[in-house]
């Protein structure tokens, strides 16, 4: 077992993870719903709150935030849905169908190469689209650096790699480009619910706050909120967010299937 799987290593060119990353970034470009949902999306958000001056002005009773300041952990985790739920599944299942998976596996390259690349791809997108946001809450709204810097960035990547296994779970569960497109859509707007999206999740009943709070895009919002008001992150939010990462990405990698 171990002298085969060596062999099939040495076969693999210097260079073909790399290859591969260009060919997937290539094919996103052909199709690009994951970029325009994720690259445009935070672009009209920042115009559409800069037209509203009382979303930099107020201060949202009980925190030292303004609404827009406020929203902004909730920006970026709609972004990381936008990206990994509909740039990094659906590709993924529509090569699945096209039997492309399949002529994948023949070669020596291991599945964590395949998953890796379209990662890497939906990652550089997900890492413009929140520069976006973060560079143009400064120059928009004058935005100061969170207060708990550190705290802040862990939230972002937990949640990154949070809503990344995800993706990779939906699709490793998806036979069709139509299902993995079903499944994510089926997920993408109740989770933007509990994001607060389309409610503060204040205004939501205590149970249903709970949920936000045990959810991967309520844990990654108010990991990031925390950090914004000077407080480092609870073991609450990032306890969510580790737990997810490891029961998702385990589920992820098990489900798998090349056709």
């Amino acid at each position: 077992m171990s002298s085969s799987g060596g062999l099939a290593t040495e076969r693999i060119p210097s260079g073909a993870f790399w290859q591969l990353v260009r060919f997937e970034g290539k094919m996103a470009l052909r199709e690009p719903i994951g970029i325009i949902f994720g690259l445009a999306l935070p672009v009209f958000l920042l115009g559409v709150f800069a037209s509203i001056p009382y979303m930099s002005s107020h201060i949202v009773p009980g925190t030292n935030l303004t609404d827009f300041e406020v929203y902004l952990p909730i920006l970026i985790v709609t972004v990381l849905l936008m990206v990994t739920l509909l740039g990094l599944p659906i590709p993924l299942a529509r090569d699945r169908e096209l039997g492309w998976l399949r002529r994948f596996s023949t070669t020596p390259a291991p599945p964590s190469m395949l998953l890796g690349a379209q990662v890497a791809v939906n990652l550089v997108v997900a890492a413009i689209a929140i520069g976006i946001l973060l560079v143009g809450s400064v120059v928009v709204f004058g935005v100061s650096v969170p207060h708990q810097l550190g705290g802040f960035v862990l939230g972002v990547m937990l949640g990154t790699a949070a809503m990344f296994v995800m993706g990779l779970l939906v699709a490793a569960i998806s036979p069709s480009e139509k299902s993995a497109a079903g499944i994510a859509q089926s997920l993408l707007y109740p989770l933007l619910f509990l994001a607060g999206a389309y409610l503060p999740t204040e205004y939501l009943p205590g149970w249903l706050q709970t949920v936000s709070n045990l959810s991967p895009v309520g844990a990654a919002r108010q990991a990031m909120t925390d950090a914004m008001q000077g407080t480092f992150p609870t073991i609450l939010s990032l306890g969510v967010l580790v737990a997810y990462i490891a029961v998702l990405g385990y589920l992820a990698v098990r489900l798998f299937r090349w056709e």
